[in-house]
């Protein structure tokens, strides 16, 4: 039986997957870049994920050397100068980098805003990475004049596999110079107003294609055999939403890390300009992502009332809140999470953070409760405003093990049943199933997971505090929450 890799190469690690051709997951692994983005805010040194990758293949064992094939995942959106060989020619631009807004919003101003429709997504530094071409101009014109490819992460990654340079449309669609709304490709009349030349981007390729072979160098050092097929693969969040099958209608993937990112296919492109949206792995699908910094904002809560930086900190901050009881939970604090500056649907250029409410006589674990709450909270707006109210259960992943508290309190917030999947490995999943249907047919089986329903007793303390929580969200923020789905239009609908 045929076995497939997976790799996934996200923000602050590398994690990679083994399966075999009938979808059993043989080895799973983890390796942290953390030095990637030490040197400078916005920035990052491609040379340490390198490091990574060998690591997380080596992990699989000894059945990776008999693999045969490889997909990909990468984490999006991340700017960078390649030259031939694939080596990069300066460190990568993130986003969220202090000069990207301005320049995002200049070149702006030079596109017709019929294309800015096209590309489906609220301009925004995460929407418009194709700006990296001004920062790179600005700040690095010899590495821009030397550059073979100014790509993002997956461009890298695949042209360092294999020599063979490309881009997927999941990634595409955050650049701002690709038509998402109909999937047609790179828009020229965007490029030529930037001044972007169009062969300095990467080709557009299916993420369902084979992308080229593995190179014999690179195969030695990560120790899989050289030459077999390398496929495309796709971004993160839509890899992971392929291992569960992602389709019109179907159950939304909701995953629970470092950020917190609810993913929806829809059959049609949507006019609104909340969520993020992104041409999807298959033709004629597309996802709408909500994003917050979940994990991030608990770390932070977590360091506020005392349970300190380690890695069990955010749990040990979970076990009390779920230990506090609906009398206690009715009079915790109100905590407002955006502790760094958001994504879509939220779309905040900078932090509103505040914790309402915290007294003296506040119980930790109480305050705990709160805490916990206010995030949660937070990923009900994001996920109201990419998943229909009648659209059924909602898929919840990550790394829970045996906790039952986290999926509990999720599903008394979101009123609704959700689904959870033990899985923080789904992207690398996804990837490898990428490879399996590219070279085999084979689709991948639906992963099994356990329902879980929302607590009728808590369903009036739930809506109190919702209510609450709304009020001190829209005085914190100075806007009104995000609207739900159902009050929008479908971009096909619509014409």
């Amino acid at each position: 039986m045929s076995t497939y890799v997976g790799i996934d190469l996200g923000t602050t690690a590398t994690k990679a997957a083994l399966i075999d051709s009938d979808g059993t997951v043989h080895a799973r692994s983890r390796v942290a870049h953390a030095h990637a983005r030490s040197a400078e805010h916005g920035r990052v040194d491609p040379t340490a994920w390198v490091a990574s990758i060998r690591g997380a293949c080596e992990a699989l064992g000894p059945r990776a050397a008999q693999a045969s094939g490889v997909g990909l995942s990468v984490h999006c959106p991340t700017a960078l100068l390649i030259d031939r060989d694939g080596a990069p020619l300066a460190r990568g631009l993130t986003w969220d980098h202090p000069e990207m807004a301005e320049l995002t919003f200049a070149g702006l101003e030079l596109v017709d805003d019929g294309a800015v429709r096209l590309s489906g997504n609220r301009p925004s530094p995460a929407t418009f990475m194709i700006a990296a071409h001004a920062f790179f101009a600005k700040n690095e014109p010899e590495a821009l004049a030397r550059a073979h490819h100014l790509g993002l992460v997956g461009t890298w990654l695949g042209l360092w596999l294999t020599g063979q340079s490309g881009i997927d449309a999941t990634q595409a669609s955050y650049t701002g110079a690709y038509d998402t709304m109909r999937a047609t490709g790179w828009m020229p009349d965007v490029l030529e107003a930037l001044g972007v030349p169009l062969d300095l981007l990467p080709p557009l390729r299916a993420s369902l294609s084979v992308l080229g072979e593995l190179r014999a160098s690179v195969s030695q050092m990560l120790g899989l055999p050289a030459g077999i097929p390398v496929v495309m693969g796709s971004a993160d969040t839509p890899a992971a939403s392929y291992a569960l099958g992602a389709r019109q209608g179907g159950t939304p993937l909701f995953i629970m890390g470092t950020t917190h990112v609810i993913s929806n296919c829809v059959g049609a492109p949507d006019n609104r300009a909340q969520a993020l949206q992104r041409a999807d792995v298959r033709p004629g699908q597309w996802l709408l992502n909500g994003v917050t910094n979940g994990g991030d904002a608990l770390a932070i809560g977590a360091r506020l009332l005392g349970y300190g930086r380690s890695g069990g900190s955010v749990q040990s901050l979970v076990e009390d809140a779920w230990a506090v009881g609906r009398r206690d939970t009715a009079s915790a604090p109100v905590f407002i999470p955006h502790v760094v500056p958001e994504r879509g649907p939220l779309w905040f250029n900078r932090p509103h953070t505040a914790l309402i409410g915290l007294v003296a006589s506040t119980r930790t674990a109480t305050a705990a409760r709160g805490v916990l709450e206010g995030v949660l909270f937070a990923d009900r707006l994001v996920i109201e405003s990419c998943v229909a109210d009648d659209q059924g259960p909602i898929m919840l992943s990550g790394a829970f093990g045996s906790d039952v508290a986290l999926p509990q309190i999720l599903s008394d917030i979101l009123g609704k049943d959700t689904c959870v999947l033990d899985e923080s490995h789904l992207p690398s999943i996804g990837a490898a199933a990428m490879a399996l249907e590219t070279l085999e047919g084979t689709v991948f089986p639906v992963p099994i997971s356990r329902p879980v329903h929302p607590r009728e007793s808590w369903r009036d303390t739930v809506g109190e505090r919702w209510n609450e929580y709304r009020d001190r969200w829209t005085a914190i923020v100075g806007t009104p929450p995000p609207r739900p789905l159902g009050s929008h239009t479908p971009a096909a609908e619509a014409a």
